[in-house]
């Protein structure tokens, strides 16, 4: 007779992942958020080289904690590949198809949310005053980093590993109920936002093979966002 506890072999690579990244969002979290660590890069820096530093800092501890290390402990236990776990261009046509579309409504439906008081007040993250071509372009490649290891978490080790181990359906719960609930900080409207979202993005995930879709939709999101937000903002201007 089986007892409810008796270990499965066949769900090894889905408890691991779901573990690990469990573990490393919530590391990324305490280490990214704590205030101590926050007023060391403040100390150390005038105001707004600290704001670069620390926001660059956060974006390395993510991609880091939730992509990297969680997929060097997967690939190092299992027979998965990178391109097993959707770093891979895969279905190239249909791909540029979704990128294009989906980037563009984000791009549009950005230019008037970023003018909400609420989100005015979160980003950009860079809580600084004068953007030059140099914090530009520090800014956006912190977000490529972060996006990465963000979107290899979610829609590559979480959803793939799950989807091979219990179906479709089963995978998109458990990766819009870590997607929701890591979201609930940043408010209502993202909060929500991320179910249509990310219902979609693990469709196209499976369905190309791919996590190319997500990652740069995504990363079209986030810069997008910063950047309009910093166009709204009285207090901030690009030069």
């Amino acid at each position: 007779m089986n007892n409810f506890y008796d270990w499965k072999p066949e769900h090894v690579n889905a408890f691991v992942i779901i573990i690990s990244v469990s573990i490393g969002f919530a590391t990324y979290w305490f280490l990214a958020l704590n205030g101590k660590i926050k007023s060391q890069f403040f100390k150390r820096y005038q105001d707004e080289n600290g704001w670069v530093t620390y926001v660059c800092f956060q974006k390395v501890m993510g991609t880091l904690f939730m992509g990297v290390i969680p997929g060097t402990i997967l690939i190092s236990i299992s027979d998965y590949t990178l391109a097993d776990l959707g770093l891979r261009m895969g279905n190239y046509n249909e791909s540029l198809i979704y990128i294009a579309v989906i980037g563009s409504l984000i791009f549009i439906l950005n230019y008037f949310v970023s003018r909400n008081p609420f989100n005015l007040g979160m980003y950009p993250q860079m809580r600084i005053k004068v953007w030059n071509k140099d914090r530009i372009l520090i800014n956006s490649i912190a977000w490529v980093a972060y996006m990465f290891g963000y979107e290899f978490m979610y829609r590559g080790l979480l959803l793939v590993v799950c989807y091979d181990s219990f179906g479709f359906w089963p995978a998109v719960a458990i990766n819009l109920s870590f997607y929701l609930a890591t979201h609930i900080a940043k408010g209502l409207i993202e909060t929500i936002g991320t179910i249509p979202y990310g219902l979609l993005l693990c469709f196209v995930t499976i369905s190309t093979g791919s996590i190319a879709v997500a990652f740069v939709t995504h990363l079209i999101l986030a810069l997008s966002n910063d950047y309009f937000a910093v166009h709204h903002n009285p207090e901030m201007k690009f030069t």
